[in-house]
């Protein structure tokens, strides 16, 4: 299947420090999608990498009457600490649409990035939503990898828990476990809980969760403004939604007799 790379600008092997691949496609409430972008832009990382490929959906994209087909884009921010972490930051506006695309977009990716670093990336994250029918004030962010040192360094974070045992499916899943069973670079996911209302096409505090996680564990200097906004917003819809569903419960019924939907 066609796959076409595009380099905006080179990079010195030899200055890299530490680097780390962080993932996060459109799926569940854009939950990943939005975690990851938001620390991209948090950081202003630049857009290295431009992705063409053809299992993409045939949908093209407009923005601000701007067409476009669809795309995966990394972005890479060089550290300044000297025991820090350099990052390659993965989204694109749709995953791949079959199986097959997954596996050969996983296998490409994690060779490019594996010629572009010299074999020096320490680790490929992905993050990703987690359905759950319960509400939290503070989201759960579920833990697993190809790695059992590095899933426990996760663990010791609040709000966390292993995820011992299910699916991930989707590039979401699979680029980390591709990336850690090849021998690429240890692999991790890192799911955070949403719930599955159909009115939600963001879940931003999700999202934070995320976020969250990953500043403290790297040390991400994290601007939340934005996110927050975005969760101010989705509270307000939300809210209106269980007045509405608590009033329709609430709401008298005339008795149908043995054939009526309300008992």
């Amino acid at each position: 299947m066609y796959l076409h790379i595009e380099k905006k600008f080179d990079i010195e092997i030899e200055n890299l420090k530490n680097p780390i691949v962080l993932i996060g496609w459109p799926g569940i409430a854009l939950v990943a999608k939005l975690a990851i972008t938001s620390i991209k832009d948090s950081i202003c990382a630049k857009e290295f990498l431009n992705i063409q490929y053809f299992d993409f959906p045939a949908k093209s994209v407009v923005e601000g009457g701007d067409l476009q087909i669809p795309s995966a884009q990394v972005y890479y921010k060089p550290t300044e600490k000297e025991d820090g972490n350099d990052f390659f930051i993965l989204t694109a506006t749709y995953q791949p649409q079959t199986p097959e695309g997954v596996y050969e977009f996983s296998k490409i990716f994690c060779e490019e990035m594996d010629k572009i670093t010299g074999g020096k990336i320490k680790m490929y994250l992905s993050t990703g939503a987690m359905i759950t029918d319960v509400v939290q004030d503070s989201p759960l962010v579920y833990i697993c990898g190809t790695d059992k040192t590095l899933v426990d360094s996760f663990l010791e974070f609040d709000n966390t828990k292993l995820y011992d045992g299910g699916y991930i499916s989707g590039a979401n899943g699979i680029i980390p476990a591709y990336a850690g069973a090849n021998n690429f670079a240890p692999g991790v996911c890192l799911l955070a809980e949403t719930l599955p209302l159909p009115m939600m096409t963001l879940d931003p505090r999700s999202s934070k969760a995320l976020v969250s996680l990953l500043k403290e564990y790297f040390l991400i200097e994290m601007d939340f403004s934005t996110l927050n906004e975005k969760i101010k917003e989705m509270e307000s819809v939300f809210e209106s939604f269980k007045q509405q569903a608590d009033q329709f419960m609430k709401s008298p019924r005339d008795d149908k007799g043995t054939d009526s939907y309300f008992r």
